[in-house]
Parts: structure tokens; C-alpha cells; sequence
């Protein structure tokens, strides 16, 4: 192996600037996934192709570096306590968090008539597409996929306002302003879903920066008032957690939730060749009093050609 990485540092130094990277695709999607700048990776496979172990050797310096930095200070502070397993035969009581959630979740599957709906999204152009935007931005403000898709589903909820109504018994009540996105954040006490308020309005780097900070918030502990229950549509993404598909229960009194899973590597059938492309699942969850499959399907399919052709995005 070091004979291999001598070879990748030489092939890195002499890479002419502007020279097109040669990368795996599947080496291409674990960069994407941990945020890394693949023009600084050394590639040890042919004429200098990065291979998957060429991106996980970078993780891994970076971890050992990041796991290094706090040495001095560990003696300082007091030693983490080890979790606990409940005791045979007891009762963990329900934090309060757990309890909206059952309440809630409960109501929602007994009151709203749930329909499903999945597509397989490209997303080889919206993961380039967030490369070269993250090229031009601050480090404090790079972008996400979860950014790209929040952007995506305003869009389409302007085009498809149904999805932004809830059931009432006189009628469809339709938001007085603003598109408000909930997004889901799983904390150590469980799941919430405060609000990213106007996206509709915001560019993708404006969402990007409110969502850190509106993740920092919920995870200190001081969300706003106006941060929670303002949503008209809900975004619960586990693509972070390698998972293929995720199928949610609708927020209430909101009409649909959408599932995210993890963009992967898939061989896709296009003009009479197999290739190998990024591909993610979104799955829909929509209230049949709402809406029917038909208009669910028209705006699940919005969002998939917004995705699939980002420049969207940007207008």
C-alpha cells in the first residue's frame, strides 16, 4: 500500500489545474456525502483515477486528526457515563418529547387516510450542481443535498399549492403566507420538526445557512417561538444513515410528508446502455382527503425533475 500511495501523491502534484478528475462513482459519492473537496484527493488507480479507498483513506487521517485535537482537555472534564441498559422487568418512562410524538403520530394514522408514492431521482447533475455552488461559498455556508431538496419542494408547492392545505370540516384551509418547510432532526430525546420559515423566497445558500442554524438551535435547546408549528409540508431525511428508502407519517394538520432516502450508486438503463448513476428514492405520503393519487403523482414528479434539472434552483 505505501508504494500505491507515493504513486497517488505524485499523480496529485502533478495534476494540471483545470485537468478533468478522474474519479469512481461510488468513490464520487462518498466524497459528496462527507463534504470533501475532491481536487485535494490523491488517486492511486489508473492514470490517477480515485478509487473508494483513496476517499476513505482522507476520512479516516481526518477522523485520527479530529480525534487527536481534544487529548489535552480530556483530563479536565469529567468522563462521559456509560449507558445504562433499563433493567429487566422495569418501565422506562416517556420523555416528553416521546409523548407528543406518540400522540401525534397516532392521531395521524387514525385521522388521515394515508397514500404512498415513490420515484428514483438522477442525482448526478444536483450533486455537481451543489459541487461547483460550494466551490464559490464560504465553508459556513456550503450547501447540503437536504438544502437542494427543501429548495425543491418550495418550488413545487408553489406550483401544486394543494400540498401546502390542511383538512378542516368546512374545506381546504390554505396557508396566509409564506412557505414554511418543516425538517426533521433527530435529537437524543427523539424527533422534531421546527420550521424553516419563507423558502419559497430564499435562495439555496440562504436555506443552507438557516437550516445550520436552525439544527444548532434545536440541538442547544433554543428554537424560537416562531420555529415551531408553522409548516405546511414536512421533509424527514435519512440518506445519512445509508438507508435506501423512507416512508413517513404525515405531520398534522399537514396534508403530505416526503421521505429521503440515500442518493447510492445504481445501474440505470439509458438509450439501450446500462451506466452506473446516483440515484435516491423519495417517497410521498399524502392525506386522501386532500388530495388524490393522480394530483400526488404530478407533484412528486415536480420535484423529481427539479432535482434532475437543477438549474431550477437557482431562479
Amino acid at each position: 500500500r505505501s508504494a500505491a500511495v507515493a504513486k497517488s501523491a505524485v499523480s496529485a502534484e502533478s495534476r494540471a489545474p483545470g485537468e478533468r478528475i478522474r474519479i469512481s462513482p461510488v468513490a464520487r459519492r462518498i466524497a459528496s456525502d462527507n463534504d470533501l473537496d475532491i481536487s485535494g484527493i490523491s488517486g492511486s488507480g489508473p492514470d490517477g483515477r480515485i478509487l473508494r479507498r483513496d476517499v476513505e483513506e482522507v476520512l479516516e487521517k481526518s477522523a485520527a486528526k479530529a480525534a487527536a485535537a481534544p487529548a489535552k482537555a480530556e483530563s479536565a472534564a469529567p468522563a462521559a457515563s456509560p449507558a445504562v441498559a433499563p433493567a429487566a422487568g422495569s418501565t422506562e418512562p416517556f420523555t416528553r418529547i416521546r409523548q407528543t410524538i406518540a400522540r401525534r403520530m397516532s392521531q395521524s394514522k387514525q385521522q388521515a387516510p394515508h397514500y404512498y408514492l415513490t420515484v428514483d431521482v438522477l442525482m448526478d447533475r444536483a450533486m455537481q450542481f451543489r459541487s461547483e455552488l460550494n466551490s464559490v461559498l464560504p465553508d459556513d455556508d456550503r450547501v447540503t443535498v437536504n438544502d437542494l431538496i427543501v429548495k425543491a419542494c418550495a418550488i413545487a408547492l408553489q406550483r401544486h399549492p394543494k400540498f401546502t392545505a390542511r383538512f378542516t370540516d368546512e374545506g381546504l384551509a390554505y396557508p396566509a403566507e409564506g412557505i414554511h418547510i418543516d425538517i426533521g432532526i433527530a435529537l437524543d430525546e427523539g424527533l422534531i420538526a421546527p420550521s424553516l420559515l419563507n423558502c419559497e423566497s430564499k435562495t439555496v445558500a440562504a436555506i443552507a445557512r438557516d437550516s445550520k442554524g436552525l439544527i444548532e438551535r434545536a440541538r442547544d435547546g433554543k428554537l424560537r417561538a416562531d420555529e415551531y408549528g408553522q409548516g405546511v409540508f414536512t421533509i424527514t431525511n435519512l440518506g445519512g444513515y445509508g438507508v435506501e428508502s423512507l416512508i413517513g407519517i404525515i405531520n398534522p394538520p399537514q396534508a403530505a410528508i416526503l421521505g429521503v432516502g440515500s442518493a447510492m450508486p445504481k445501474p440505470v438503463a439509458e438509450d439501450g446502455e446500462v451506466t452506473v448513476r446516483s440515484v435516491m428514492k423519495l417517497a410521498l405520503s399524502a392525506d386522501h382527503r386532500v388530495s388524490d393519487g393522480a394530483e400526488g403523482a404530478r407533484f412528486i414528479k415536480e420535484i423529481q425533475g427539479i432535482l434532475e434539472a437543477p438549474a431550477q434552483l437557482s431562479l
